[in-house]
């Protein structure tokens, strides 16, 4: 076997071992997972586990920092190809949500990270969602100066649409809804977009807004 192929081999390996344990991680947690269990689904002895990830939380790990990693992957492939801002940003939501629809597991992995590890200063999927923010801050900022965006601190909005995404994913979670969660998609940019209010209702609230004084 060339060297080649022994490296292909060992990723392949490697892809087997934390997909069977995303599916144990999310289905008995982080403290009643067992290694001895992830190699008898493989039917590989629990050493080959050991040499590719030497402890337990190594594993765990890993599993939520290669998940996170395919779903910046995902939305690059699309968004990358996508010049329109507008269109951007929408395509980054749909991916976003369709990814989680393909992968609902991996928001329960997210969950036992947040209980199992408190003293890790940054959760892995707010390491990832930083970055995510990042971008999108970049993108707003370019889209205000081409007169696209409101005079509004990009930053903040960016923060906005991150959290509405990850209130939709892990709300839909928390009630066990089965609802394919790109389908709203459409939703989250709309009122992102545009906001809720008509002319008329905006103007409303800038008089509610206005001191009394200025009322009368």
């Amino acid at each position: 076997m060339t060297s080649a192929e022994r490296a292909k081999r060992c990723a392949r390996r490697k892809e087997e071992i934390l997909e069977e344990a995303t599916r144990l991680f999310a289905a008995k947690g982080y403290a009643h997972a067992k290694i001895d269990d992830i190699a008898l689904r493989l039917g590989i002895a629990k050493g080959t586990i050991y040499r590719y990830f030497p402890t337990k939380k190594a594993l765990f790990l890993a599993v939520a920092d290669n998940a996170m990693a395919e779903l910046q992957d995902s939305m690059h492939a699309i968004t990358s190809k996508i010049e329109d801002p507008l269109e951007r940003i929408s395509a980054g939501v749909r991916a976003h949500l369709a990814f989680f629809d393909r992968h609902r597991d991996l928001i329960e992995v997210f969950v036992h990270e947040r209980a199992e590890f408190r003293d890790r200063k940054k959760p892995t999927f707010l390491s990832y969602r930083e970055k995510n923010i990042k971008d999108l801050e970049a993108l707003l900022k370019d889209m205000k100066k081409a007169g696209l965006v409101r005079d509004i601190s990009a930053s903040a909005t960016a923060e906005i649409l991150g959290d509405m995404l990850a209130g939709t994913v892990h709300t839909h979670f928390l009630r066990g809804s089965r609802r394919e969660l790109s389908k709203l998609a459409p939703r989250i940019v709309d009122v992102f977009f545009n906001g809720v209010l008509t002319p008329g209702g905006r103007r409303a609230r800038q008089v509610s807004r206005a001191p009394k004084a200025k009322r009368k």
